[in-house]
């Protein structure tokens, strides 16, 4: 094994945490046409054993399938893509991550501007990189791409760009589900997953390609999540099409729209969502032309209530305002005035000089608990190291106590012009439950929506399984009209 292998994985092992694009940037400076020799797998193992308690479980099942002959090549995942035209600028905040690959873009020879915005002068100056690397010219940033680019920096005596994917235990961007989606993009996938099969022969059972996402395209999906080594949550999401993309085009075939779904889900024109919070009620109902589509389980806050929180002076538990709204966007949210929501759903947790660190988007660690806490001079004060502690006193892996749970939804009032306060998310309690998807209890029923959902402090609760479900069928999206109707309104249609 060439010692710049093991050079690769000391360096990436010092922020203390290996992950599978660090380990995969490692072995394509060894393993130039992707084969390991006795030798080098006696090493890799030794390398395994060393950084045991760093790497990530991704990352050792990639290493260890390397060792054992039965990994892909490479694995290729999208780890930076250029923010979305239209995105609005008031919900765009520059991302360290997005500095630091500017920087290294002009240290390899191209003129980039850095101010932290992933935009179009960005993935312009990537694709001139990308096409100076011999790779295709997406503007975008992935593994391969980042690979070749830390052995050009290596080369000019440069330091790598160490960058690591926001933490996926759940989905991005929910693409389809079980008995939810686009019948187009279920027949799609389940097309793409069947030629998988047959093209790698990986012996999965054959889909009926029909567009109905049942328990065996579940399944099958679990297994192609296994293959590129993303959590087998049985969810068809952004993750997933970005990384069997790259195996699907081997097999010369079109790749999977990797976009969320349209608003309409399918249906033509827009739905809209019309929101009873009254006790007799708290439901949201889908409509299209008037036609009821579908109706699930919503709570706001408790009618006629106006009063300070008594855990939280800063917040004032209110009745949800009436009023026509636009969904404005749809992503993890942190908040300074909640302080289990200091830090965002998703990020990596660890323990660092007995204190707890986290990890979000731009990949660099921070204390979240004790002296050195980026939180210290918040009011209200930081949740001590035992608020991140399992029951079992064990520190978890990543965080999923936000109070806006793993998606939020985020509105704007059509009268003002002014983002909302009050936002769609599920509650912690039902985001820490691991097998979310199967709790089957209808919220329809108000006492039962009540009871699971609880009265908000202005924010309209939902289930996480049935947010997710109305991001597949295309119900949520932005743009999608959103009204609130007052507290004594009974539906009409």
């Amino acid at each position: 094994m060439q010692e710049s292998l093991t050079a690769s994985l000391r360096f990436f092992a010092l922020d203390g945490d290996l992950d599978i694009e660090d380990v995969d940037h490692a072995a394509q400076i060894a393993l130039e046409d992707g084969r390991i020799s006795t030798t080098e797998a006696a090493e890799l193992r030794a390398a395994i054993d060393r950084y045991r308690a760093q790497i990530d479980p991704q990352a050792r099942a990639y290493l260890e399938d390397l060792v054992a002959g039965k990994a892909p090549q490479l694995v290729n995942r999208s780890l930076l893509s250029p923010a979305p035209r239209g995105r609005d600028k008031e919900l765009y905040t520059p991302r360290a991550d997005v500095v630091a690959l500017q920087e290294r873009i002009g240290w390899l020879g191209v003129a980039c501007a850095i101010d932290g915005d992933f935009g179009p002068a960005t993935a312009a100056a990537l694709k001139q990189v990308q096409q100076r690397l011999g790779l295709p010219p997406t503007g975008q940033l992935d593994s391969r791409t980042l690979g070749r680019m830390n052995r050009a920096l290596g080369a000019a005596g440069r330091p790598p760009l160490d960058l690591n994917p926001r933490a996926r235990i759940r989905p991005d961007v929910v693409i389809a589900v079980k008995g939810a989606g686009e019948r187009s993009r279920v027949k799609a996938l389940q097309a793409a997953l069947n030629a998988l099969s047959a093209g790698f022969t990986l012996g999965w059972a054959s889909l009926a390609e029909d567009g109905s996402f049942g328990a065996k395209t579940e399944e099958v999906v679990r297994l192609a999540q296994d293959l590129v080594y993303l959590p087998p949550t049985g969810i068809f999401d952004t993750s997933l099409a970005q990384a069997i993309n790259p195996l699907i085009k081997k097999l010369g075939l079109s790749p999977l729209d990797e976009r969320a779904p349209s608003s309409g889900g399918g249906h033509e024109g827009r739905v809209e969502l019309h929101f009873y919070p009254g006790r007799h009620q708290l439901k949201v109902y889908v409509l299209k032309a008037g036609r009821v589509l579908d109706v699930y389980g919503m709570v706001a806050g408790e009618e006629g209530a106006d009063r300070v929180s008594s855990s939280n002076p800063h917040v004032r538990y209110s009745e949800t305002p009436a009023g026509r709204y636009r969904v404005v966007e749809i992503s993890p949210h942190a908040s300074g005035s909640w302080p289990r929501s200091y830090v965002p759903y998703g990020a990596e947790l660890r323990l660092m000089e007995d204190e707890v660190q986290y990890r979000a988007g731009d990949g660099v660690w921070r204390f979240a608990t004790g002296p050195k806490s980026e939180f210290i001079r918040r009011d209200p004060p930081p949740m001590t190291r035992a608020g991140y502690l399992s029951p079992d006193g064990s520190l978890p892996r990543t965080y999923t106590g936000n109070d806006f749970g793993h998606l939020r939804v985020y509105l704007r009032d059509l009268a003002t012009g002014r983002l909302q306060t009050h936002m769609v998310h599920p509650i912690p309690e039902l985001e820490q439950n691991e097998r979310y998807w199967e709790d089957t209890r209808a919220l329809t029923s108000p006492a039962v929506a009540l009871a699971t959902l609880r009265y908000s402090h202005g924010c309209e609760h939902i289930h996480p399984r049935d947010l997710d479900e109305m991001i597949a069928k295309g119900y949520v999206a932005p743009g999608v009209l959103f009204v609130v109707h007052s507290y004594d309104d009974e539906p009409t249609m």
